[in-house]
């Protein structure tokens, strides 16, 4: 049996299987994305009903058994042009979409990368169902005390949230500085092709 993919698998690595597991939890607690739960039949041959607690068969993962997920690894840059390596998407401003000239306006190269990057930083990890792995843990200071330890829980938090995404080589710097009630936070990453980018946001205090 043949699987078509939307991406290539450069490799693998072995994870337990609890129980009650499914493929679609082992999917998302280990690759962030419960959708890629076929990903896995595919590498490990596995047939109905795939995982079980108990012995059901040699090609079904019993729990406690170790199976294989793709290894996680960054693209390798293979075109300079930062249009096309970080390609375009639609522009949202506060979560809604912007319309220009009837139809859905577009955001394309390093415009939809430091967007892209900001929505990671403002999404709660775990907000969203089939994407455990997304955003942060900055919302988690919501209500908190304005300080020197938010600042710096801040700071981390979104530094993390940038990190995670493929497209970025390495964090500059990650600050964060309280004013009032708000405390602003400021990322500075290089991504993998041209120039670092700056990503800012807020969150609020007590």
């Amino acid at each position: 049996m043949s699987t078509q993919f939307d991406r290539e698998l450069y490799g693998y690595r072995y994870v337990e299987v609890r129980r009650g597991d499914s493929l679609q939890k082992i999917a998302a607690r280990e690759l962030g994305d419960a959708g890629r739960w076929y990903e896995l039949i595919a590498i490990n041959d596995l047939l109905p009903p795939f995982v079980s607690d108990t012995p059901a068969g040699p090609r079904v993962a019993v729990a406690g058994q170790a199976i294989m997920v793709p290894a996680p690894t960054r693209p390798e840059v293979v075109n300079t042009n930062p249009d096309q390596v970080f390609e375009a998407d639609m522009t949202l401003n506060r979560g809604r979409l912007e319309v220009e000239d009837g139809d859905f306006k577009v955001v394309t190269g390093r415009s939809n990368l430091r967007q892209a990057l900001k929505h990671r930083v403002d999404t709660a990890r775990g907000e969203l169902l089939y994407h455990q792995d997304y955003g942060s843990l900055v919302k988690r200071m919501l209500g908190a005390v304005n300080g020197p330890t938010k600042a710096l829980l801040c700071a981390q938090y979104a530094r993390a949230a940038v990190a995670a995404d493929p497209r970025i080589a390495r964090i500059r710097s990650a600050v964060a500085d309280t004013s009032g009630d708000t405390t602003r936070i400021t990322v500075v990453a290089e991504p993998i092709s041209g120039n670092a980018v700056e990503v800012s946001t807020t969150a609020q205090g007590s």
